[in-house]
């Protein structure tokens, strides 16, 4: 059964906004944080380290379509539990 996922984003200049958090293509996150993945439901967790100035990305994703994330909180290290349930309230399907 196919989960259907709300794609109602709100434009704002190079960022989407999506219910009091922001949306923005992977290649262009800026802040540590935990995201989730649009494209599988993954979750991923930025540290410091990853978007300090002079570091190079840990990972580049090259994908057909642009891949949206949503920074589900500021803390890298959220538990899973609490990201799970930050997702489900916002009716995301999670894959983690």
């Amino acid at each position: 059964m196919a989960t259907k996922r709300n794609t109602a984003y709100a434009h704002e200049t190079s960022e989407r906004t999506f219910t009091k958090q922001y949306t923005v293509p992977y290649n262009q996150i800026s802040e540590p944080g935990t995201y989730y993945f649009h494209p599988t439901g993954m979750l991923f967790r930025v540290p410091p380290d990853a978007v300090a100035p002079g570091h190079s990305p840990l990972i580049n994703i090259s994908w057909s379509e642009e891949c949206y994330c949503t920074k589900v909180t500021d803390d890298p290290w959220v538990p899973v539990n609490k990201a799970r349930e930050i997702c489900a309230n916002w009716d995301f399907a999670v894959n983690f």
